[in-house]
């Protein structure tokens, strides 16, 4: 992808601001976000928004001395408290904030959304009186699978679900400022259930989980 590739896919001119590409992006990102339609071309079209606002971010010093026309807009004055278990559980809490600011500050209301459900699905797996029996239907068979775990680096933003719900599989590079900021430090570290639980609650079905033997896909499906 190419400087006029990557604004013409976030649809801003190239003497548009950094704050103006990360507004766009928010926007495309949101619009075509994959966990909000079942469309298979809703997901190339977000890997395309996600690679095109990567290249500008990367690239903005090099367009600046193109163009001489960079300007800043203040940030959002939105606050929201860090991301973590709800008081009344007694999960480890995480600053999930700080690494999808990005995200938070553009819809707000989508990331709390995302938040409430991640929870809700997580007590209901680890906990014996979780709804719909899926704290059954956690438990780990005895023979388990050969699995190839991987994480998409076009996709990932460093939600931090993965770590807190498989930590021995997946790690957060905390001190990298920009993403992808997951990788997988052992597919082996955890079974199959709990790595399955970890790729479907990223919001952005980065977490690529394959079958080695039978060759199939596991997830995304």
């Amino acid at each position: 992808m190419n400087t006029y590739q990557a604004l013409k896919v976030l649809d801003v001119d190239s003497n548009s601001s950094q704050e103006e590409i990360k507004s766009a992006f928010r926007r495309k990102a949101l619009e075509h976000h994959p966990d909000k339609s079942k469309n298979k071309n809703e997901d190339i079209e977000f890997k395309k928004i996600t690679e095109a606002y990567e290249f500008l971010k990367k690239n903005h010093h090099q367009r600046n001395e193109v163009y001489h026309k960079e300007q800043s807009r203040p940030k959002s004055d939105f606050k929201r408290k860090p991301w973590g278990a709800p008081e009344d559980e007694k999960i480890p809490e995480q600053d999930w904030g700080k690494y999808t600011k990005e995200f938070e500050e553009g819809d707000p209301d989508f990331w709390k959304e995302y938040e409430k459900n991640f929870w809700e699905e997580y007590n209901a797996r680890v906990r014996p009186d979780g709804r719909n029996g899926e704290y059954e239907k956690a438990k780990e068979p005895k023979k388990q699978p050969n699995l190839f775990v991987d994480v998409d680096k076009s996709l990932c933003i460093g939600c931090c679900s993965c770590e807190i719900i498989a930590p021995d599989v997946f790690q957060i590079n905390k001190e990298k400022m920009m993403n992808p900021k997951s990788s997988v430090i052992d597919p082996k570290g955890a079974g199959v259930n709990k790595i399955m639980d970890a790729a479907m609650t990223c919001p952005t079905k980065a977490i690529i989980v394959e079958d080695t033997d039978t060759k199939e896909r596991m997830y995304p499906y």
